[in-house]
């Protein structure tokens, strides 16, 4: 099936000449009208834009052209008012046509009894009208919709390329991406986000439609992946309130601790298996060929749970005992393929006779039961779970700030880590750098290549978890409490080692009396602790003599502290393989002050700095702190540094303002808001050509202007950074 957007490109290359359209769909009771696409002055009036939707929807195979009217007349209130017209109709059913003319020809009532309950989908057009949203919604749309006696009705409007999806769901009439409703189902018009087009994606094809309506009366015991929602919005509210739901359970039962988190973390490893499992996505069944037609089809999920299951009065309660007995099952058919995250034995971590933690369990399983890990878009399905979580449990004091997402991939886009690179990112938090590489490599990264160390065995957890739903789950993470990766390193084996300060000071690393081999790496990409507030500063002598295994540490201490920023600087330099590159987000101080000065002597003595990027303030939910992202590679020859440095080299460098988001704080959690590009002649918020409104930011013309700046420079920067293996 073709995408909407390219059936669209199709029909503009078609008609963008042309002066008529003849009609493959019924108008009113005729068929094969001709329509004038031009405007007077040969611009595309209405009518161009719209059989531009209608032959996309078609022929894109979203929906069969039986399904469709065009100029659909209803009566308002009887038969003898004056008819209501809908500009285009969606019914369940192909019968449509037939029932729509035995109304109209033979005035049968019951024919448009059915016609009303079938109707599913109303579509108004119009030509240059965004500023009249709200105007035409209230006053076409909505009245258009309320004519639908189905449970679920569809209302889409279509200006001139923009496109507006609602829905009528119960008697409410709000948006249909939950994520522009911001008072959720209770929204009224003023808070359905009617600034803000829909993604042609977003356009639900006639299967999807017509769950939408039966869904309700669903059976969870048999439903599959294909059943649940998508999470489509950082704003989703049923989500957001789910999520903080959770989080109220655990701490209400006294399970907001370690044991708590471990069992939120395995939970959710439970509903990515189970909706792998339902896709028939089995890591152990790689013989597809032997797969009969029944074992092809989809599988019914696990992850749920009932009212009755829910309602349980106590554990002794056949009901709940079959919720644990189906929830033990997912768990040891999962602990078998994802053994980083879930024990061998469930009862290690879950005891199931303790309520607590059964409590916990439902909570998590009854706030996600309706929506789909694997089918929703990344960016929202981070926000909403993940930063949510991450934060929840993250460490202001210890420095650890989560990552947004649009500087993550901003940074993954220039650094470019390629097919048969092995990645690393020594304070791994929850794996955002590795996970977003791995899906902008299209999947091409080997899994087995992607290495991470982190401090904080919840965030290892979290991050397992990250590369689990984006992966096969096989990448390398592993946990060392205090000092981390400043004295545990990966050697050639895959095995942490750690430095020995009597053998490894000044930064000798590679020197081992046994048969130690430290592993080196393509790349390196991390976002390490920061800021002033973020001092290492020996208070023993075994700090002492830990931070004596930097270099930087004799070369460029302010007193008696140094910046980690500066210690994870030389870590990234000491790890990379000749021929490596980094990407690391640090204080601007380090970049900038007097302070560190001798640190930037330092490491541009060692690297070949490409570009600089001082990001604002506000880049951050947690601090205010100015920061600095730096790019650099590692030539495979000290003697083309030095050539380069006799050279002069360039460095590309831009200060980033525009980020594209905002922090807010809802419940007590913190999340990126985004920001929209305004027209300055309209000042509507302005789209892509997929239909999605443009977010503000400097990231895509800076990534475009960085990838042409490469092609001036020297051969090896450019194999690095602009091509591809």
């Amino acid at each position: 099936m073709r995408t909407f957007l390219e059936v669209k490109e199709e029909y503009d290359k078609i008609y963008k000449n042309g002066e008529s359209f003849v009609s493959f769909l019924p108008v009113h009771l005729t068929l094969g009208e001709v329509y004038k696409i031009k405007g007077k002055s040969g611009e595309n009036n209405e009518e161009y834009y719209k059989w531009q939707f209608l032959y996309s929807l078609i022929y894109s195979g979203m929906y069969p052209r039986e399904n469709i009217g065009v100029e659909v007349h209803f009566p308002k209130g009887n038969v003898n008012s004056n008819p209501i017209k809908f500009d285009a109709a969606i019914f369940d059913s192909a019968d449509w046509f037939e029932k729509y003319k035995k109304y109209h020809l033979d005035k049968d009532q019951s024919a448009l009894d059915w016609l009303r309950i079938h109707l599913i989908g109303v579509i108004e057009f119009k030509k240059d009208s965004e500023k009249d949203v709200e105007k035409v919604y209230n006053q076409q749309l909505k009245p258009a919709m309320k004519e639908s006696e189905s449970k679920f009705c569809i209302g889409i409007l279509y200006d001139t390329e923009r496109l507006y999806l609602f829905q009528k769901k119960e008697n409410k009439y709000i948006r249909l991406d939950d994520s522009y409703n911001l008072k959720g189902d209770e929204s009224q018009i003023k808070e359905l986000s009617i600034h803000l087009t829909d993604a042609y994606y977003k356009i639900p094809t006639l299967e999807q439609l017509i769950k939408h309506v039966y869904k309700v009366n669903i059976d969870r015991s048999k439903r599959t992946v294909d059943d649940l929602e998508t999470v489509t919005g950082v704003y989703s509210k049923q989500l957001t309130e789910g999520i903080s739901s959770i989080l109220r359970v655990m701490d209400k039962v006294g399970m907001k601790n370690q044991r708590g988190y471990e069992i939120l973390i395995q939970t959710l490893a439970l509903k990515i298996f189970d909706e792998k499992r339902s896709m028939n996505i089995d890591p152990k069944a790689y013989l597809e060929f032997y797969k009969t037609d029944e074992e092809s089809k989809k599988l019914n999920l696990l992850f749920y749970i009932s009212k009755d299951e829910l309602n349980a009065s106590s554990l002794n309660d056949d009901t709940i005992q079959n919720f644990i007995s189906r929830m033990r099952k997912l768990y040891n058919e999962a602990s078998e393929v994802y053994h980083y995250i879930l024990k061998r034995d469930d009862t290690e971590t879950i005891t199931w006779k303790k309520e607590e933690h059964v409590k916990v369990i439902s909570e998590i399983v009854e706030q996600l039961q309706d929506y789909s890990f694997i089918k929703s878009h990344k960016t929202d399905l981070y926000q909403l779970v993940f930063y949510k979580f991450a934060n929840e449990f993250s460490k202001a004091d210890k420095g650890q700030f989560v990552t947004p997402i649009p500087l993550i991939d901003f940074l993954v886009e220039l650094v470019n880590p390629r097919s048969n690179e092995s990645i690393i990112d020594p304070t791994v938090g929850i794996a955002d750098f590795l996970s977003v590489s791995y899906v902008n490599s299209k999947s091409k990264l080997d899994d087995k290549n992607i290495y991470g160390i982190d401090n904080d065995e919840q965030m290892i957890m979290l991050a397992q978890l990250n590369m689990l739903l984006n992966g096969d789950g096989n990448s390398i993470l592993k946990y060392k409490p205090d000092k981390g990766s400043i004295v545990w390193k990966f050697d050639d084996r895959n095995n942490l080692v750690k430095l020995n300060p009597s053998i490894h000071k000044n930064g000798n690393w590679d020197e081992w009396k046994d048969e130690t081999k430290l592993k080196k790496f393509d790349v390196v990409l991390t976002n390490p602790p920061f800021g002033e507030d973020r001092k290492y500063e020996p208070r023993n002598q075994v700090d002492k003599e830990i931070i004596e295994m930097y270099e930087l540490w004799n070369i460029a201490r302010s007193g008696n502290w140094i910046d980690l920023g500066v210690v994870f600087l030389e870590n990234a330099y000491r790890i990379l393989k000749p021929g490596g590159r980094m990407g690391i987000i640090l204080s601007n101080s380090i970049a900038s002050v007097k302070r560190w000065e001798k640190a930037r002597e330092w490491f541009m003595d060692k690297m070949r700095i490409v570009a600089l990027f001082d990001l604002p303030a506000n880049v951050f939910a947690d601090t205010g702190v100015n920061t600095t992202l730096v790019i650099a590679y590692k030539p495979k020859n000290e003697s083309d540094l030095k050539n380069l440095q006799n050279n002069d080299y360039e460095i590309f460098a831009k200060d980033i303002k525009n980020v594209g988001y905002e922090v807010r704080t809802q419940k007590r959690i913190k999340f990126f808001n985004p920001i929209y590009k305004i027209n300055a002649e309209s000042f509507e918020v302005e789209q892509d050509a997929e239909g999605n409104p443009i977010v503000d930011e400097d990231f895509t013309e800076t990534i475009y202007e960085f990838k042409k700046w490469c092609l001036g420079q020297e051969n090896e920067l450019q194999d690095l950074f602009i091509k591809e293996k």
